[in-house]
C-alpha cells in the first residue's frame, strides 16, 4: 500500500463480520500510508442486508 498515492482521495474502510472490529485498522494504515482523506470506518454485521448497507453509504454523503 505504501507504494500508492492517495492524495485527493477520500478513504473509507468497511469490514463485513460477525464479531471482529475494525479495531486501529484505518488509523494504521493512514499512519503507513501517508496520503489522503481517511475517515471513520464501518464493521457491518456479516448478515447485513443490501438496505443496511445502502443506508450506510448514503449516510457517507458523497
Amino acid at each position: 500500500m505504501t507504494d500508492h498515492d492517495f492524495i485527493g482521495k477520500k478513504v473509507i474502510l468497511f469490514a463485513a463480520s460477525s464479531s471482529s472490529p475494525l479495531g486501529s485498522t484505518g488509523s494504521d494504515l493512514a499512519t503507513m500510508v501517508g496520503t489522503g482523506d481517511w475517515q471513520e470506518g464501518q464493521r457491518l454485521s456479516s448478515n447485513a442486508s443490501a438496505g443496511e448497507v445502502s443506508s450506510w453509504v448514503e449516510s457517507l454523503d458523497l
